[in-house]
């Protein structure tokens, strides 16, 4: 009767082991949303294509753990970007993950049409 419980005790501590080393810690983006918005033309954030991936206590993303698209219900955006008034804006996404709060800064741009063209020239 002992050698089952002592087998189940050597499983459990293995068990318990490994989930330290994959909890989640933070995010990151592995695509990052549209950066640069052109004023009286755009008139929100695009989320189109970004991809975003937690990040494990060892460091490392979790690959299976791509999160498109943004935002969703779990997130919320803040920002007090005036579209219409080219600046650098900052945005920061709230990730409410199993009682846990992250917080992922960015920043975007505003800039007027013109100086968008002259830049790409």
């Amino acid at each position: 009767m002992k050698i089952p419980i002592v087998f189940l005790l050597i499983i459990l501590i293995i068990l318990s082991a490994c989930d330290r080393s994959i909890g989640i810690v933070g995010y990151e983006f592995g695509q990052p949303p549209r950066l640069i918005y052109i004023a009286n033309v755009d008139t929100e954030l695009d989320f189109y294509n970004a991809t975003l991936f937690n990040v494990l206590r060892n460091g490392m993303r979790d690959p299976d753990m791509a999160f498109p698209p943004l935002p969703n219900d779990w997130m919320t955006v803040n920002h007090s970007i005036d579209f219409s008034t080219p600046g650098n804006y900052e945005v920061v996404i709230t990730i409410c993950h199993r009682h846990t709060s992250f917080y992922l800064q960015f920043y975007i741009q505003v800039m007027y049409y013109e100086d968008f063209i002259r830049l790409n020239e």
